[in-house]
């Protein structure tokens, strides 16, 4: 019997392909959706296995259906722990589900679990039901095992008389027969996408999850501690009474841009349940080409060094004035040179009225050796002259620490803080490619420094994913009203 607690995350009906005639169905974001939850579960919820529950397209017959399924799989890919994956009635058949997912065995046991996945025949109205081979396959698969037993299939399964979907088994009460000559304790079905209740008959626990194709894009956490079964649903997209903001969001004119385009961000932010987005491009990318901005000429030499030729800031300008409204608003992510002077001109800077300030570098510091007193007050001092342009919000930071491989210093935590409440200037709680430390977020709060939220998206699955922010604001022990501690739009 397993004595730590195993978590299990249950991801199910992506529907992956074209816009769908279904209207709540968002089968074009799939693979954005799949991004943001692979995401969720590698930093935030660390499960032991991932269960991937059918359906991941929309349409498994469909031309281009096996490049989406091969592009769910790359990301599926990246989770930190093992996944399972069984195909749906919308995938194109297990034959060719399994030329792109590995086939499970007909027992797998992982993390101390002993896992039964089922590929049922289909019935009429989108229900299902188990051959005699694989009822068998049940009965016998508490041989020589004493850990929890978990059946899992697409179709939803229940106990009939406490169905709380419209599909089931036609054969369910001869699978739960079975379930229950073999001990199972968990059965976990996908396909119903609102998802259920959980229903509980006799020792086993039956688990319907939702589908991620539709907001609120939920998944599953199941957890199994000690033979008692707990279950919670996680959405992606943010409770929208918490009328969220993302203040860092950049556009396709990022040089580290990934998928973004400005159209579809603003769409994805109402998506995910956002009161608005605030696009904040990188001034001095604005100025300089990729070259010399990623060697840091820019930094070195300042706006002396822009060339006329490299100039881009009238085609963001342009794209301000083609997209900002009430709940979508430009302004930039303006760079300080080394002298602690900012990377925009004084004319280019009236045309904004949002200034997020970024140290992306410290003249001295570098990978070779760990931070010393003279970096820790090379870093003040030029923090302090950036602070001094009246900055709305100092986005991520430390993060010019951990982008050269150290751990920020704690002994700046307090000094930052207070130059940030002397300026008036919010303190970002940023995690795109970054940790925030919980002692600084504890600190601002103890001096009343507020914040800002930003995903720093560079990838429309970023945008507005504030769980990781919300969960550290928990942590520092902020208990109170949301509002009361960021800055409004």
């Amino acid at each position: 019997m397993i004595t730590d607690p195993v978590t299990i995350a249950v991801i199910a009906d992506l529907h992956y392909g074209v816009p769908s005639v279904a209207r709540k169905r968002r089968s074009e974001i799939a693979e954005i959706l799949l991004a943001r939850t692979v995401r969720r579960l590698n930093r935030l919820i660390r499960p032991d296995v991932t269960l991937v529950l059918g359906d991941l397209l929309d349409d498994g017959g469909a031309p281009g259906a096996g490049e989406r399924l091969l592009k769910l799989r790359g990301v599926l890919d990246t989770l930190d722990a093992p996944y399972i994956a069984i195909p749906g009635n919308h995938d194109s058949g297990a034959d060719v589900f399994y030329q792109t997912f590995a086939r499970p065995k007909a027992i797998e046991d992982v993390a101390g679990v002993r896992f039964l996945p089922f590929l049922d025949q289909e019935a009429p109205g989108y229900n299902a039901s188990r051959s005699e081979p694989d009822l068998q396959r049940l009965r016998m698969a508490w041989a020589d095992y004493a850990g929890p037993l978990v059946a899992l299939q697409h179709v939803c399964l229940c106990p009939p008389a406490q169905a709380v979907t419209p599909y089931n088994y036609t054969n369910a009460a001869e699978i739960i027969a079975a379930m229950k000559e073999a001990g199972v304790t968990l059965s976990i079905s996908g396909h119903h996408h609102d998802g259920a209740e959980d229903v509980n008959d006799g020792d086993i626990t039956f688990v319907n999850a939702p589908g991620l194709c539709e907001a609120p894009f939920a998944f599953t956490v199941i957890t199994i501690d000690r033979g008692q079964i707990r279950t919670q649903r996680h959405e992606l997209a943010m409770p929208e009474n918490l009328h969220l903001v993302d203040n860092h969001v950049h556009t396709q004119m990022a040089y580290c841009s990934e998928n973004m385009t400005v159209e579809a961000a603003i769409g994805l932010a109402a998506d995910f349940g956002l009161a608005g987005v605030t696009f904040t491009e990188h001034s001095g990318q604005l100025y300089f080409d990729n070259e010399r901005y990623g060697n840091k000429a820019c930094l070195h030499e300042g706006m002396a060094a822009a060339m006329d030729s490299d100039n881009r800031v009238a085609e963001y300008l342009d794209m301000k004035q083609a997209h900002e409204r009430d709940t979508v608003r430009f302004g930039v992510e303006v760079d300080c040179d080394y002298q602690g002077r900012l990377l925009i001109t004084p004319n280019d800077r009236q045309q904004f009225d949002f200034m997020a300030g970024a140290m992306h570098a410290l003249p001295s510091l570098t990978s070779a050796a760990p931070p010393q007193k003279a970096d820790e007050h090379e870093f003040l001092c030029l923090l302090e002259k950036l602070l001094t342009n009246r900055i709305d919000v100092l986005v991520h930071p430390f993060r010019v620490f951990r982008r050269s491989g150290w751990t920020p210093p704690e002994a700046l935590f307090l000094p930052t803080a207070q130059l940030l409440k002397k300026h008036q200037t919010a303190a970002e709680i940023n995690f795109h490619s970054n940790e925030p430390p919980l002692e600084f977020i504890t600190i601002c709060l103890e001096l009343g420094v507020k914040f800002s939220l930003g995903s720093d998206a560079h990838n429309l699955a970023e945008i507005g994913d504030f769980a990781y922010h919300l969960a550290l604001l928990q942590d520092a022990g902020y208990k109170g009203d949301l509002a009361d501690i960021l800055v409004p739009q």
